[in-house]
């Protein structure tokens, strides 16, 4: 089995809440987790709904891992970054001589899919004639690229994922209704971050974890204000923004302990102090709280401290009075 395919079993499943297809009366507070793993043992269409940065990719890579197809590849597509003149050709392949340009024959990214998953990101992105073409994958396994006189059969997965409604996208004419019912075979909806409270000091071990081994560095210390902070904030970003807050504070905070002040400060969560369950500091015990890293970090030393701070020594030993802690150095 490849790398990436190990290392893809060992991820948690996103927690939220799964359904069936439409039809199907199974509760729909059922966990997430229970319906990925019935749906990862067959290789039907999946169908993985959810907002932009909650974990789709994430899950389906997990679904093809646990997977009778898991030693085959996973070939990941952005319906909406390819351009819209040559999506049939990208996914579905080409002849040679099919169109100027085309001086060779093209696998096509469906193809390069054979005997695993082909996981369409964003699919309601798709062209009518993609789409068309896409259906006749999902209703036959086969694929014709553009300018082959025959189709081809394939044997490949389909796992499909997107943030809009594509019952809405049915009405307005956007998207293929007979297609969305090929897709919808399996439906896995993947909640918002703001709905997994409790994942999100898991999140942040793993990030944190991950980031360091990254940067060649130790991993950040959070204290209890500053996780109070990341389990309070409504994250409009889900996951993806909270890696990236993690990721900023390894870049601009190596070896700090991470307060509730800082994370706000250098992370830009200001709206999250509003609502979480801790009092803000002022500034006044900001300030006292890195003098007294900076004092530890010296050794005690006040003339080090004010060089750091850019005052005199006087102007710390007073800071240091105003909360009942003179220096003894």
């Amino acid at each position: 089995m490849a790398r990436a395919s190990q290392e893809a079993k060992g991820l948690r499943v996103p927690g939220a809440a799964g359904t069936g297809a439409p039809t199907d009366t199974v509760r729909r507070d059922q966990p997430l987790n229970e319906f990925a793993q019935r749906a990862a043992r067959s290789t039907c269409p999946i169908l993985i709904t959810g907002e932009t940065g909650v974990g789709k990719g994430h899950l389906a890579r997990w679904i093809h891992a646990n997977s009778p197809l898991a030693d085959g590849p996973i070939v990941p597509v952005n319906c909406g970054a390819i351009p819209e003149g040559i999506v049939d050709s990208q996914l579905f392949g080409h002849a040679k001589g099919a169109f100027s340009g085309a001086t060779a024959d093209h696998l096509g990214l469906v193809r390069a899919a054979e005997h695993g998953t082909l996981f369409l990101d964003e699919v309601g992105l798709l062209p009518p004639s993609a789409q068309t073409r896409l259906l006749r994958l999902l209703q036959d396994r086969e694929v014709q690229p553009v300018g082959h006189p025959r189709p081809l059969i394939v044997d490949v997965r389909v796992i499909a994922a997107t943030n809009s409604d594509l019952a809405e996208e049915v009405t307005e004419k956007r998207f293929r209704e007979d297609l969305l019912f090929r897709l919808d075979v399996i439906r896995l909806h993947v909640k918002p971050l703001r709905e997994r409270v409790n994942e999100i000091e898991d999140l942040t071990a793993t990030f944190n974890r991950e980031l360091a081994e990254l940067y060649r560095q130790p991993q950040l210390d959070f204290d209890d204000e500053a996780m109070t902070v990341l389990r309070s904030y409504h994250w409009p970003g889900n996951i993806r923004q909270l890696r990236t807050v993690i990721e900023r504070l390894h870049v601009l905070c190596p070896e700090e302990r991470i307060t509730a002040a800082r994370l706000v400060e250098i992370g830009q969560l200001q709206d999250a102090v509003n609502t979480a369950s801790i009092v803000p500091r002022s500034l006044d015990e900001v300030r006292y709280e890195e003098v007294r890293r900076v004092l530890e970090d010296s050794g005690g030393s006040v003339s080090q401290t004010a060089a750091v701070f850019g005052v005199h020594r006087s102007t710390i030993y007073r800071w240091l009075r105003n909360h009942g802690e003179p220096p003894t150095a």
